[in-house]
């Protein structure tokens, strides 16, 4: 059966950022965490436009959504849940190397960020798509 045009719309909206939270600083090479269809994901931007929105590349690999990796997604301020720079990644890389492990890096790095309020907290029952040799998921 195919969707309804409701429901193709209800697909695509994007989940609003805490209105108690402070409106995050977005520049072109920021990664954002947003979220839509029930999954949180990063996006890099690659556009600032004018009137506020941001156009950011998808940088994970999705379980809900129609988009891919690298796909171009349209969004507002108001959906961006987090930001992380581009010195993040490579304390992110540091941690890697640490670890020898990207998911358990990817876990620690988001463990400490959520300790830190820089990270949005994950809702109950999260499941984290985490990059392995095994493509493990873990709950």
């Amino acid at each position: 059966m195919e969707e309804s045009a409701a429901e193709k719309l209800r697909g695509h909206i994007f989940e609003l950022r805490d209105a108690r939270r402070p409106k995050p600083e977005v520049e072109v090479g920021t990664w954002v965490k947003v979220g839509c269809r029930n999954e949180r994901f990063w996006c890099r931007v690659t556009v600032v436009r004018g009137d506020g929105s941001l156009v950011g590349i998808v940088d994970n690999d999705l379980v809900y959504s129609s988009w891919r990796r690298g796909d171009e997604v349209v969004f507002q301020q108001s959906h961006v849940l987090e930001v992380a720079r581009p010195c993040d990644a490579l304390k992110f890389r540091g941690l890697a190397a640490a670890l020898g492990s990207f998911s358990e890096a990817a876990l620690a790095w988001r463990g400490a960020r959520e300790a830190g309020g820089s990270a949005v907290r994950a809702r109950p029952r999260s499941w984290f798509v985490l990059p392995d040799d095994k493509h493990t998921v873990y709950k």
